[in-house]
């Protein structure tokens, strides 16, 4: 997530002082807060404009729930990611072996060749924030890898692989203005000024707009496509497909958070799995189930623990990394 757009020269907030902002809301809504305790967030909250931003953006993470049938569960879940991000585990690591049999596919890492020669990778369970030379932030989400490629002309990002967030800088040390891409199998993405995420998969690149305007150019197609803020789109090489409004949420995973609004369990889980080594699934007879709470990318386990204790699911454990949720009988 970037800047509110008055806080245009504000950098995003560090994880830490996004734990610190969840910290405070759980305290203040807890029900035994005083008003030392509201003196105190509003002390915290002025002492830095990053400070500012995260309670700004949890503010509105939490706005999103008013409306849904079980609001307050979703609230309390904040509490849970609170102790999730603050239980941070060692997941940065590019692979986990598995010596023979049928387990060596399960681990899905990036391909090597992705790994040894992207100029910046992530693994599974890794997250990482990157400030390029002209000013721009890009968070790589887990399981991708992206080039930088800057000349006089032009500011381009190769993406090889899984997701990246962008929030474009000003390019001040330029003499001329160079217009910054987003390159992909299937195209390009141009931003206009913007606050965006490119995620790849083998069949098309998905684009989501959260500020401005992103121009799409098919690597087939004779005319671009331009989306505007509030929009989301798929393009191939052929064509832009699947324009529709935009889900607010899918920038949350820069704050290292899930958010589920009445999602189906198993649309939760194929998420989650993204974020952990191994094999991750749940039961059919149990992935039409909903839930909804904000829950923690960074670990994963507790995530899984939360969901256990919210449906009639158990979580069952072959190996650490063979992990199914079935019904709880």
């Amino acid at each position: 997530m970037s800047a509110h757009p008055g806080h245009a020269t504000v950098p995003a907030p560090e994880p830490a002082v996004v734990e610190e902002a969840i910290a405070w809301l759980v305290r203040l809504q807890s029900g035994e807060a005083q008003p030392a305790d509201w003196e105190a967030c509003q002390r915290w909250r002025a002492a830095q404009p990053t400070h500012a931003m995260a309670w700004e953006r949890l503010q509105r993470i939490q706005g999103r729930f008013n409306g849904l049938p079980d609001g307050p569960r979703a609230r309390t879940a904040l509490d849970d990611a609170r102790r999730d991000m603050t239980r941070r585990r060692a997941l940065r690591l590019l692979s986990v072996a598995f010596v023979g049999g049928a387990t060596a596919w399960l681990v899905r890492p990036l391909l090597p060749v992705d790994q040894l020669l992207a100029d910046h990778s992530t693994g599974a369970g890794e997250r990482r924030r990157i400030e390029l030379p002209d000013g721009t932030l890009v968070w790589l989400d887990t399981r991708s890898a992206v080039d930088v490629r800057f000349t006089a002309a032009e500011r381009r990002l190769v993406l090889r692989q899984g997701r990246v967030a962008l929030s474009t800088g000003r390019d001040g040390a330029a003499s001329v203005y160079r217009p910054l891409w987003v390159e992909t199998r299937h195209g390009t993405a141009r931003a206009l000024g913007t606050r965006f995420q490119v995620g790849l998969d083998e069949a098309s690149t998905q684009v989501q707009v959260f500020e401005h305007a992103v121009e799409l150019q098919p690597r087939e197609a004779a005319v671009p496509r331009r989306l505007q803020a509030g929009e989301s789109g798929r393009f191939d090489a052929s064509g832009v497909h699947e324009v529709a409004a935009l889900n607010p949420d899918q920038d949350a995973w820069t704050d290292g958070l899930l958010v589920a609004r009445d999602m189906p369990l198993g649309e939760l889980i194929r998420e989650l799995a993204r974020y952990r080594p191994g094999w991750l699934a749940c039961d059919n007879e149990v992935a039409q189930l909903r839930i909804s709470g904000v829950f923690s990318l960074s670990d994963t386990d507790r995530t899984l623990a939360l969901v256990e204790k919210t449906l009639p699911v158990r979580v069952q454990r072959r190996t650490n990394h063979w992990v199914t949720l079935q019904r709880r009988t």
